[in-house]
């Protein structure tokens, strides 16, 4: 049977076209060492090339993630640990600022100099990283720390959040760099000791009897909530019968002062912090700077009535030595009447100022003195301030306490023949509103309807306006039983929560200014209150206690200017705390750290599992690809001959 040529010429021709397309995939296969480079090649190796690559790219990004917290937590490292080298430097200036061999003048420069610390410290926890502010929590595109006053600042404000970023390094796993500045500089804790440690408190019972009590707080470092037990337990047992609630609301971060509600008599108590005048030694010099280590006690401080001529270095109380006579030659007494000399006793200057033979001054020298040696120093008054009040936020000299008892006498009311008249709509309405203890909120505004009638005695108009209070509580479904008790002793009305039968109330309002009865009723004035002011039971509340480092420092910086060493010493005190803080914010930064190195081996090691498999499914083996394009070049080779033979003859070489 003969084939037509025709035929023959497409079969050839479709056989060249299809090695030729397998020589150029094999050529492809050498040239990009990839065995799949589209769907068509392997759809199902595709699909998974197509999967590893996505996890790849999600690497990709952990691995940048991982390197932002790391800059971050890098930066946040050193502007920590240069805030520690500030802190510690003024830890060592308040430190010697405190020695008597300080002067004001040089407390009075250090003050001048805080301005500076606080700026570089404001300046540190400003620092920004990655085009955001370290210390700023989640919200780290605002300045978290601004001054109040740029010009003349008086605190420091965080504009930052409490939380803190997150960055994922992995589908299920974040790490929190833990850099919110609201917890780096606040403190949670604080140390009290003898610089904080006392409550003085008066308690008035309006009868001229009234008791000043010291408090001392057992010394310790102590979490908010443990503090306001602590001062509580220690008003209640210097008390003289009045039982003290300290409360500390972590929504607010103030504390609180007052009491149970027992108290239906009339009742004044003054928190105050004292300063008590002291004298100190100040400005002490010595002749070469030879004795720079003298330590000096005051033995009987009551003995030291005499100050030396202000300003200090004026003229200080001087001493020198002589050798030949072992005696110290006095000079610039300030009005002590001291001897002209006074015996050497090796090291130690022992000075008798009251002159009963015993040392009221001790000056140990450390150090021998030699002939013409000469020591000097003032002595001037000093103040102690050990009030633990500022710490609770109280930042005023008095916090006063005081049951709602009546402004003025109220016995005139009932000295008419007939007694004091309530009438109806004028004088028998008392808005008030009930605030319940554990959260329970504040009542709407309720109105005691006194009964219309006339009162003879203060006594039984107490009970009327008690029935009244309690009506129209149980109409409000709180059903608080009241106390309102007439005391002879200082005419008045004590209105309180009768708590008796178990307590109810954080605190009542009478609302005889801003009730929407005050301009109609006087029944304020009949129960011996002012008209134009809101009665409150509640607690005593003071401003937000942050302790921050910020709070330290404009502390400092007035103890410096007043020249009160007990603030600076009480600034030490706090420094301290901050400084270690501080250090282990350090190590939990560096701990953090440690955990994304450990994350970015995970990643690198994750990087190479996929890469491999990946290879295996995509990637060619050069060796056979090569093989396999040769053996192609050959058959290509091979039907490019025998094509060109056949599609050589013609119908001539048929006819012959």
């Amino acid at each position: 049977m003969r084939v037509a040529t025709i035929s023959i010429y497409k079969q050839a021709t479709y056989q060249l076209g299809r090695l030729t397309s397998d020589l150029n995939e094999a050529n492809e296969v050498v040239s990009t060492n990839l065995k799949i480079s589209s769907a068509s090649d392997d759809p199902s190796g595709m699909k998974q090339v197509v999967t590893i690559n996505s996890d790849l790219a999600a690497l990709e990004q952990y691995q940048v993630n991982v390197d932002q917290a790391q800059n971050v937590l890098t930066t946040a490292e050193t502007a920590l640990d240069s805030m520690a080298d500030q802190l510690s430097e003024m830890k060592l200036l308040c430190s010697a600022l405190t020695n008597a061999s300080a002067s004001y003048q040089e407390r009075a420069n250090a003050a001048e100099s805080m301005q500076g610390y606080l700026d570089g410290l404001l300046d540190l926890a400003n620092t920004d990283a990655y085009g955001g502010y370290v210390f700023g929590g989640d919200n780290n595109r605002t300045t978290p720390f601004t001054y109040d006053d740029d010009d003349n600042p008086t605190r420091v404000t965080y504009n930052g959040s409490s939380d803190p970023v997150n960055i994922s390094t992995s589908r299920n796993t974040n790490i929190s760099l833990d850099c919110c500045g609201s917890d780096l500089f606040y403190e949670d804790e604080i140390i009290v000791d003898a610089t904080n440690n006392k409550i003085v408190f008066t308690e008035d019972r309006g009868t001229g009897d009234d008791i000043t009590i010291e408090a001392t707080i057992t010394s310790g470092t102590y979490s908010k909530e443990e503090l306001a037990a602590i001062v509580e337990d220690t008003l209640n047992q210097a008390s003289k019968g009045v039982v003290y609630e300290v409360e500390y609301d972590g929504d607010t971060n103030t504390f609180s002062i007052g009491t149970d509600g027992s108290n239906d008599k009339p009742l004044s108590v003054t928190f105050e912090a004292i300063q008590t005048e002291t004298v100190r030694i100040s400005n002490f010099e010595s002749s070469a700077g030879k004795f720079k280590d003298a330590e000096f006690e005051i033995v009987n401080p009551t003995a030291l009535t005499e100050y030396t001529p202000e300003p200090e270095g004026t003229k200080p109380l001087t001493f020198t030595y002589s050798e030949e006579d072992g005696t110290w030659e006095v000079s610039n007494d300030p009005g002590y009447g001291l001897p002209s000399e006074i015996k050497a006793t090796g090291n130690t200057l022992e000075i008798d100022l009251d002159g009963d033979e015993e040392s009221d001054i001790t000056v140990n020298l450390n150090g021998a003195p030699e002939d013409e040696d000469t020591v000097s120093f003032d002595i001037v008054e000093g103040y102690e301030d050990a009030s633990i009040l500022p710490d609770l936020g109280f930042k005023s000299e008095t916090v006063i306490l005081e049951t709602v008892t009546s402004d003025f006498p109220v016995s005139g009311k009932f000295s008419v023949p007939t007694g004091l008249s309530v009438f109806q709509d004028q004088n028998d309405r008392i808005d008030f509103t009930e605030t319940l203890l554990d959260a329970g909120g504040t009542s709407v505004q309720l109105t005691a309807v006194i009964k219309a009638g006339t009162y003879s005695d203060p006594d039984s108009y107490a009970e009327a306006v008690e029935e009244a209070l309690e009506s129209a509580s149980a109409e409000n479904g709180n059903r608080v039983n009241y106390s309102v008790v007439y005391d002879e002793a200082t005419d008045s009305f004590t209105l309180s929560e009768n708590t008796k039968t178990g307590r109810q109330l954080e605190s009542f309002d009478l609302l005889f200014s801003s009730g929407t009865n005050a301009d109609a009723s006087t029944a304020a004035d009949d129960l011996g209150f002012k008209a134009d002011k809101d009665v409150s039971s509640a607690p005593q509340k003071g401003k937000e206690a942050t302790w921050s480092i910020w709070d330290t420092m404009f502390d400092l910086k007035e103890a410096l200017e007043n020249d009160d060493v007990d603030g600076i010493q009480r600034a030490m005190s706090r420094l301290d705390n901050h400084y270690e803080s501080l250090t282990s914010s350090i190590s939990t930064v560096g701990r953090i750290y440690g955990s994304t190195t450990t994350t970015e081996a995970t990643i690198s090691n994750s990087d190479l599992t996929l890469t491999t498999r990946r290879s295996t499914v995509r990637d060619a083996d050069i060796v056979e690809a090569i093989m396999d394009l040769k053996s192609a070049q050959t058959v290509y080779q091979a039907a490019l001959s025998s094509t060109s033979s056949v599609m050589g003859l013609s119908l001539v070489d048929y006819m012959s």
